[in-house]
């Protein structure tokens, strides 16, 4: 087989934009992996090294200017930063030992680093962060995962897909047949303040005794009825679609996501609404290309982000068709046991949502809980909005996973 030499891939419109959404705020795909024990920290330095050849795209830095921008593998492995002796429980940004200073890609700096914390009590955390442009959720996974199969000893699957989101639209848009969406204003979830100061993003993280079914229709039917609290109005959603396997065979830890829009009616079910992500998947509504992003390479990034800077308190907390009311990601059911290593077992893994938007909702299933995390930027909290939302959401769900088991047994 020929050797398809170092590691490059272009910069996509959309990730050349999560740039611009960077120079505003961190936005990172964070994963969070949960154990008891500890993971020692030159063997990890070790797996890191042997998973980042395996998968280059976790060492690539951007490299060119406008149009012509590469991710390049520099043949760096990311950093690891090793913290001793905090306690934190991370079900949210409050006490976080470890700083959220950004990655810098724009500046050549790299896409990803480890974070190590090792607790008193005997907990340990394994925090895997990446710049949004470079990863999605899915390719954080499978490089999580990847990385503990090095500690483990274990063959490493690798990845070398090189192809972009846009590419393998373009593959497919003679079968998109869903029109596109009408614009349209839709109700954020939460009332909001209006800001002062630099833009800034909470998040919270909520277990669930029990494991739902049709998760992410049960999320936006919940979430659409609580927007609507605050007086009618349309309620929408983006719902990644992960094009791994579903429009692309290989596996790649870049951004191979497509986004569909799920309209939420109020007398929408979890039926009606899982019916209608079935037809726009059937329709390859993930695979059409956004008009506008064509300009996107060949536009400064300095220029749009003065652009974006001066719109963001009307884009963020007031009503407009620019952003919908917000995002869920489902990111299936997984095993505990895929982050288990040497004198560690893992008990979970899950995401902090990205810092993009007026609400982001990610839940990972487990066999007996499920755990969702939810981020927001401050002003939709300077009251406990988001506090007393996440309330209701465990309460409603808890009751559902009640009734599923009195039905069951009946």
């Amino acid at each position: 087989m020929k050797d398809p030499g170092r590691y490059v891939r272009r910069l996509s419109p959309m990730e050349r934009y999560a740039l611009v959404i960077h120079a505003l705020h961190p936005y990172h795909v964070d994963a969070v992996v949960e154990g008891e024990g500890s993971i020692d920290p030159e063997q990890l330095r070790l797996a890191i090294a042997a998973a980042a050849a395996a998968n280059p795209a976790i060492r690539v830095r951007l490299r060119g200017r406008l149009g012509y921008c590469r991710w390049v593998d520099s043949g760096i492995a990311p950093p690891l930063h090793v913290i001793d002796g905090v306690e934190w429980d991370a079900c949210s940004e409050a006490g976080a030992p470890y700083a959220l200073a950004s990655l810098d890609p724009a500046r050549g700096g790299a896409v990803a680093e480890m974070i190590l914390l090792r607790t008193p009590s005997g907990r340990c955390w394994l925090i895997g962060r990446a710049v949004h442009a470079a990863l999605d959720g899915r390719g954080m996974l499978h490089w999580m995962r990847e990385l503990f199969r090095a500690l483990r000893g274990e063959a490493l699957l690798g990845s070398d897909n090189r192809r972009t989101d846009l590419q393998v639209q373009m593959t497919h848009q003679q079968r998109v047949t869903d029109q596109p969406p009408a614009p349209q204003s839709c109700l954020a979830v939460l009332p909001a303040q209006t800001p002062a100061g630099e833009l800034a993003y909470v998040w919270r993280r909520l277990e669930i005794p029990a494991q739902p079914a049709h998760m992410l229709a049960r999320t936006a039917q919940f979430l659409a009825a609580y927007a609507r609290q605050q007086g009618e109005g349309a309620v929408g959603f983006t719902i990644p679609v992960d094009f791994r396997a579903l429009r692309d065979e290989a596996m790649g830890l870049g951004n191979l996501t497509g986004y569909l829009r799920l309209n939420i009616a109020p007398d929408d079910t979890p039926r009606t609404l899982m019916r209608q992500l079935q037809q726009r998947l059937r329709a390859y509504a993930d695979c059409r290309v956004i008009g506008g992003l064509r300009f996107v390479p060949w536009m400064p990034l300095a220029y749009m982000v003065r652009q974006l800077r001066a719109q963001l308190d009307q884009v963020l907390y007031a009503s407009n068709p620019h952003l919908p009311s917000g995002g869920i990601v489902s990111m299936g059911q997984l095993a505990a046991d895929w982050f288990d290593a040497p004198g560690f077992r893992g008990r979970q893994a899950f995401a902090i949502p990205g810092a993009v938007g007026k609400l982001n909702v990610v839940f990972v299933q487990y066999p007996g809980f499920t755990t969702v995390t939810f981020a927001a930027p401050r002003a939709y909290n300077h009251e406990g909005q988001l506090d007393r939302m996440i309330a209701a959401f465990s309460e409603h769900f808890a009751g559902a996973a009640l009734c599923a088991e009195l039905e069951s047994a009946s």
